[in-house]
């Protein structure tokens, strides 16, 4: 078997939590068995799944799914199960028009749960619209909000100055019909 540029190398697992987390879809090297495991998600974006505590630092790859004689779907579900079970612990700060999301270093995996959007939506104007421009940044605002739009904007070309290690998306995006969008005004 050939090693994968770019990855750890392999850890024997024999049973592990996982969580799920955006990553850019760019980095779906297909036909790569230590490649990230990744599930559509939209735009440029796609869903990783991560071992842990602690989460985000190692990805679940098609080998570790071999190994534990995992099929792709239990990987999901244990991971939404796992995600869901956590929710109570997300801390919102700020005030309307911009709202930050604080969720242990993988904030973006916020985007994944549907229950928690419903409750923010009461705090914004017009649609959601989020920047998640790395995995540890989610910034919410309204689609009739510009001065939060102008925000939102703002912090994710600051990130992607700043040059976060896990730089995800310049795009901002819509929440529309129970998923996520790319915004375009």
């Amino acid at each position: 078997m050939r090693a994968a540029t770019g990855y750890r190398a392999s850890v024997h697992v024999t049973s592990t939590t996982f969580l799920p987390l955006l990553a850019p879809a760019a980095e779906d090297p297909s036909g790569d068995p230590a490649a990230p495991v990744l599930d559509e998600f939209t735009g440029d974006l796609a869903i990783a799944y991560s071992f842990g505590p602690p989460y985000g630092q190692r990805l679940v790859n098609w080998l570790d799914l071999d190994s534990l004689g995992l099929s792709r779907r239990a990987l999901r579900n244990q991971a939404a199960e796992n995600l869901d079970a956590r929710i109570d612990t997300v801390r919102v700060h700020g005030r309307p028009p911009t709202l930050m999301l604080a969720f242990d270093g993988i904030e973006s995996s916020l985007l994944l749960v549907d229950r928690l959007w419903g409750r923010l939506a009461a705090d914004v104007a017009g649609d959601l619209v989020v920047g998640v421009p790395a995995r540890d940044v989610v910034i919410v605002t309204g689609s009739e909000s510009q001065p939060g739009l102008d925000a939102a904007k703002r912090t994710v070309e600051r990130v992607f100055f700043a040059g976060d290690q896990y730089l995800l998306t310049r795009e901002l995006l819509v929440r529309r019909d129970s998923g996520w969008e790319t915004y375009e005004k």
